[in-house]
């Protein structure tokens, strides 16, 4: 997992970024996850997830299955700017 990739404050920002794309999300399940998001990889799909952290006041935790999908998001959101 990634630490410190997706900012708090921009998750609502990425949901409507996944729905633009046409990405699959559905609501957490369990204490710690935020979001689940849908990944197709040759060999299927599967859910990986956004993860809250206590010591990470500031950030998200990534699945680092989706670290490139948040990335793209980031740089979007620079040259949006």
């Amino acid at each position: 997992m990634s630490r410190n990739l997706l900012h708090k404050s921009k998750l609502e920002a990425f949901k409507a970024w996944l729905d633009s794309q046409g990405i699959d999300h559905r609501p957490p399940r369990g204490d710690y996850q935020v979001l689940q998001v849908l990944c197709v990889r040759r060999g299927g799909h599967f859910w990986a997830c956004v993860f809250d952290r206590i010591n990470a006041p500031e950030h998200y935790t990534v699945d680092t299955r989706i670290e490139p999908m948040v990335r793209r998001f980031i740089q979007s959101q620079k040259v949006a700017a």
